[in-house]
């Protein structure tokens, strides 16, 4: 790679931020129908879109028989978007009253067997697992976004070159680890279709090494802002570590000790048990290790920081060293632990993934928005146009029409854009015999009632949505605050750089961007990926804002700040310096290559982990999640939140958890 410095100020024009296509009517993501109906006080500090003489990313339009709001397809800013948290956070701040005027609720008339609110695979699995028990049951589904799938975003995209649409995903990725998950969450996915097997011939297991791409992990670009100079390393197989990082920006000094952190690793914890080594391990962070015990410089400490951003959303400063340990991060091998098991101090994610070597190959091409697409359509048939049946392979390129969600004949009703503002007990929560659930829409206060609740939004929510909670269930809640993240998905015109490099996956060591990566290679139901690197492809950038040198806690609150005060300018102009700096040596230009841009921000992103370092009851407990999750009366509590556990099966059985205690007495 050349060692020259990058200019790190281009101007809007060179990197495309002033290219003018044809668009529809944008503003961060949200088109201004959609956001019509939320109350102008609620979405201050949003432009409005006749401010803005040009779209937030270049693109080609939405076909328009997907209709102007066809969510997958729309670009810009997406995920936790300032339309979807804006009724959220006036209730989180006590000011719902500037918006609507609280005293005054409609009451619809509409009463449910079962009222759930949040629409993500907790919700729909829990929605389906109650109409499994009680078939015809009478369901509503409440949710503050304009799409379904909380986590599980599909985007769309519709580039030139490509007679197919390209499909992108914008939060969880995969069926992770297949092999543990339980007996319900596997029988689910069965039950929907999904043979998680045929992944084996869906993902192109051969398509790296046809194109002679680097392994994962090996190709890293060191930043001029923490190492001087641009600088992108690209591992080939066989390479040594010395050999792969001889031309970066580091000291001779700092070479030598990455080099030994990877090859040769000291005991630096002499004289010690194992049980001791890890419990020394469990109350540092990674960094804290190898600086204060390896003994290693800042240049190092700065190579290492991103290493765990992908994989846990926080950096090195924050996560522990007994978990990164457990991970194979390097710098432990000679300290000799016994790795036959996981420790006790070890995270739950860690000691449960344990013993599973699953291959990372359980993808659809929207990730797991496929799941909350079959979940949907299982409960609302109609939701489908023509198709009485889906299957893991009819899923993906099915067209489900939005406007069949909320239908006044249907058993099942999903109502988007409406979030919940209140649950509350007609009378008390202990002899009641309904609920009420209060939701914000066309900006009034609508009100319905329900024989009971599935709460399976973010639990930091549930603090403030029922008043009733016992104040150490409420603060409980409190606890449960989610790793911010950033999915974007940059289509771009071909993959030639990639190839020119031998890469697949970048790690970069600062900024907005821990990783960038060509989409995973799948095919199936008819949907092709791309082939040829002459294609158009989809180029994911994932971020993770937490901060450093904080707890979990407050790093993930530190960087939900920051992220949720941005626009997507700022985020376009990041991805295309970015890109331009990692990839102009295989010939990158974002000016010309860049097609389109979808940012999906998630300010409440990963659920929260427990760990020892950070946990002062972790792993005796009892847990705040353990608290929060407790029934209140008609009111049961879903969402990976209550495990706590950021993956899909976790949501999955608390789903089934939640509704298998209202048949409880």
């Amino acid at each position: 790679m050349s060692d020259q410095p990058r200019r790190h100020g281009p101007s809007d024009e060179e990197l495309g931020m002033d290219r003018r296509i044809s668009r529809r009517d944008f503003f961060d993501g949200a088109s201004a129908a959609a956001a019509a109906g939320i109350a102008a006080v609620a979405l201050s500090g949003c432009g409005a879109p006749g401010e803005r003489s040009w779209s937030a990313s270049p693109r080609t339009p939405v076909p328009a028989e997907h209709g102007a709001d066809y969510p997958p397809g729309m670009e810009g800013l997406r995920g936790n978007t300032q339309q979807a948290l804006s009724i959220p956070h006036t209730i989180r701040d006590g000011r719902l009253g500037s918006v609507v005027n609280t005293s005054s609720v409609s009451d619809t008339g509409e009463h449910y067997d079962l009222v759930v609110v949040g629409a993500g695979i907790s919700g729909l699995a829990a929605a389906y697992f109650h109409r499994k028990k009680n078939p015809g049951a009478k369901v509503l589904i409440l949710d503050n976004h304009d799409e379904f799938g909380g986590h599980a975003r599909r985007n769309e995209f519709h580039a030139e070159g490509r007679d197919q649409v390209l499909i992108g995903y914008g939060g969880t990725q995969a069926i992770d680890t297949p092999s543990i998950y339980s007996d319900t969450a596997m029988g689910l996915l069965k039950e929907l279709g999904i043979e998680v097997d045929k992944f084996e011939k869906f993902f192109d297991q051969e398509f790296y090494d046809k194109w002679n791409l680097a392994d994962e992990g090996d190709t890293v670009f060191f930043r001029a802002e923490e190492f001087g100079r641009d600088h992108l390393a690209v591992r080939g197989k066989g390479v040594s570590v010395r050999e792969w990082l001889k031309d970066a920006p580091l000291s001779p000094e700092a070479l030598d000790e990455i080099v030994m952190l990877y090859d040769e690793p000291k005991d630096w914890l002499p004289g010690l048990s194992d049980g001791e080594k890890k419990e020394r391990l469990a109350r540092m962070t990674y960094t804290g290790y190898l600086r204060d015990i390896a003994g290693v410089g800042d240049e190092t400490l700065a190579y290492v920081e991103t290493l765990t951003s992908d994989e846990w959303a926080v950096p090195a400063s924050t996560w522990g060293a007994l978990d990164a340990w457990g991970e194979g991060y390097p710098g432990f091998d000679g300290l000799g632990l016994d790795d036959s098991q996981a420790s006790p101090l070890n995270s739950f994610s860690m000691r449960r993934f344990w013993d599973f070597e699953d291959p990372y190959i359980y993808h659809f091409p929207d990730g797991n928005a496929s799941i909350a697409r079959l979940l949907v359509h299982a409960l609302i048939p109609g939701s489908v146009p023509g198709e009485e049946k889906l299957d893991m392979e009819s899923v993906v390129l099915a067209e489900f029409d939005y406007s069949k969600l909320d239908m006044d004949d249907s058993d099942v009703r999903l109502r988007l854009q409406a979030p919940c503002t209140d649950l509350r007990h007609d009378g008390s929560p202990s002899s009641a015999e309904r609920v009420f659930a209060t939701y914000y829409r066309d900006g009034g206060l609508h009100r319905v009632s329900a024989d009971h609740v599935v709460m399976a939004a973010w639990h930091v929510m549930g603090k403030y949505l029922m008043s009733e909670l016992p104040s150490s269930q409420r603060n409980a809640m409190q606890d449960a605050s989610k790793q911010p993240l950033l999915y974007a998905n940059v289509v771009v015109r071909n993959w030639q750089p990639w190839v020119e490099l031998g890469m697949r996956h970048i790690r970069l060591t600062g900024g907005d961007w821990a990783v960038a990566q060509l989409d995973y290679p799948v095919s199936m139901g008819g949907y092709e990926h791309p082939q040829n690197p002459d294609e158009p492809i989809v180029i994911q950038m994932i971020g993770a804002p937490s901060a450093g040198v904080q707890s979990l806690k407050q790093g993930a609150i530190t960087g939900r700040h920051r992220t949720l005060k941005r626009d997507f300018s700022s985020f376009e102009r990041s991805i295309r310096h970015t890109l331009n700096r990692a990839l102009g040596d295989g010939g990158f230009d974002a000016k010309r290559d860049i097609e389109a841009i979808t940012v999906n921000r998630w300010g409440h992103g990963y659920a929260r982990e427990y760990t020892s370092l950070w946990d002062s009851f972790w792993p005796d407990g009892p847990t705040p999640a353990e608290h929060a999750r407790k029934r209140l009366g008609r009111i049961v509590i879903a969402n990976s939140d209550a495990a706590p556990n950021a993956y899909t099966d976790i949501a999955i059985d608390e789903a089934h958890r939640a509704v298998e205690e209202l048949g409880e007495a």
